[in-house]
């Protein structure tokens, strides 16, 4: 799934209820959608919460946060990749 993901994408964060809490879940949720995620992270490293770290395309981005709010996540918040311009010299 590496080589789909050229534009970087964007960080999204969910908090779950429980640390066992399956990331199959968010799964479901985006799969009917054809919303592609990859998970890189869940834990409590961001948060002091439970939570999952997944990449999603910059263009989803705003479906997926819903999406996940719609089936009962409320603590979601996402960070976009941005590439610096380089410069020439």
């Amino acid at each position: 799934m590496t080589a789909g993901w050229r534009d970087g994408g964007a960080f999204v964060v969910v908090s779950l209820e429980r640390e066992d809490e399956p990331v199959s879940k968010i799964m479901e949720i985006f799969e009917p959608l054809g919303i592609p995620i990859e998970v890189v992270g869940r834990g409590r490293q961001l948060r002091r919460t439970p939570s999952v770290v997944f990449r999603v395309p910059h263009h989803r981005v705003a479906e997926a946060i819903l999406a996940l709010e719609l089936q009962g996540f409320p603590d979601v918040f996402a960070y976009q990749i941005v590439d610096s311009p380089t410069t020439g010299e």
